[in-house]
C-alpha cells in the first residue's frame, strides 16, 4: 500500500524549502516552494519562489540595465516593497548570507552596478514583492500539520530560474519514492 503521508523528519532550518502538501488551497501558497530566510525562536520568513508576475524586472525598473527574469510574489507580507535575493555574496555589502550560495538583500546600487557588469544577470538575482512570514511556532505547527515538507536544498540553479514553471514538482521528483508520486497529482483531482 502506497503511504499517502505528506511529510519527512527534516526540520525547517535557513537555506531550506518549503514545498507545499498537493492539495492545499490558499491564494498566495498552492504549489508553492518557498525558500526559508530565517528561522529562529521568534519566528521565520521566507519567499515563495514560483508564484510569478506577468513582468520582468526591466518593465519594473527605471534602472539601465536589462535582466530578464520575472518578479516573483514572494508572499502576503509586505507586498508593496521590493526585495531580492542574490548569488554575489560578499561583493554586495550589507547583504545577508541565506545559504552556501544564496544572499539576501545588500546594498541595491552595488547590486545593480555588479549586475551591469555580469553576464546573463538574470542568473544572479530574483526580486520579489512582499514576503511570506511566521511568528514564533506558527511554521512549526504547520508542519506538524502536514501543510509543508521540509526539503534540504542543493539547487541554487533551479532556485535562481525564473524561466519555468515547475520547481515544485522538480522538488518533488528529486526526493524521489512516494513524493515522485505526488508531483504527478493534478492540480484538481476531478479532472483527472
Amino acid at each position: 500500500m502506497l503511504d499517502l503521508n505528506f511529510e519527512n523528519n527534516l526540520q525547517p532550518k535557513q537555506g531550506y524549502l518549503l514545498v507545499a502538501e498537493p492539495f492545499m488551497d490558499s491564494d498566495y501558497f498552492k504549489r508553492s516552494v518557498i525558500l526559508i530566510c530565517e528561522y529562529n525562536a521568534e519566528g521565520s520568513f521566507g519567499f515563495v519562489l514560483n508564484n510569478y508576475l506577468d513582468i520582468n524586472f526591466e518593465d519594473f525598473s527605471e534602472e539601465l540595465i536589462k535582466i530578464d527574469s520575472r518578479i516573483s510574489i514572494g508572499g502576503p507580507v509586505d507586498v508593496k516593497n521590493l526585495f531580492y535575493i542574490h548569488t554575489l555574496g560578499e561583493k554586495i555589502p550589507n547583504s545577508i548570507k541565506v545559504s552556501d550560495k544564496i544572499f539576501i538583500g545588500g546594498d541595491y546600487e552595488v547590486l545593480i552596478e555588479q549586475l551591469k557588469s555580469t553576464p546573463n544577470p538574470e542568473t544572479k538575482v530574483r526580486f520579489f514583492l512582499g514576503y511570506s512570514g511566521w511568528s514564533k511556532n506558527q511554521l512549526d505547527d504547520e508542519i506538524a500539520e502536514k501543510s509543508w515538507i521540509v526539503v534540504k536544498s542543493d539547487m541554487t540553479n533551479l532556485i535562481m530560474d525564473t524561466s519555468k514553471n515547475n520547481l515544485w514538482q522538480k522538488c518533488l521528483q528529486e526526493l524521489g519514492g512516494k513524493y515522485k508520486m505526488f508531483s504527478q497529482i493534478p492540480v484538481n483531482p476531478n479532472n483527472n
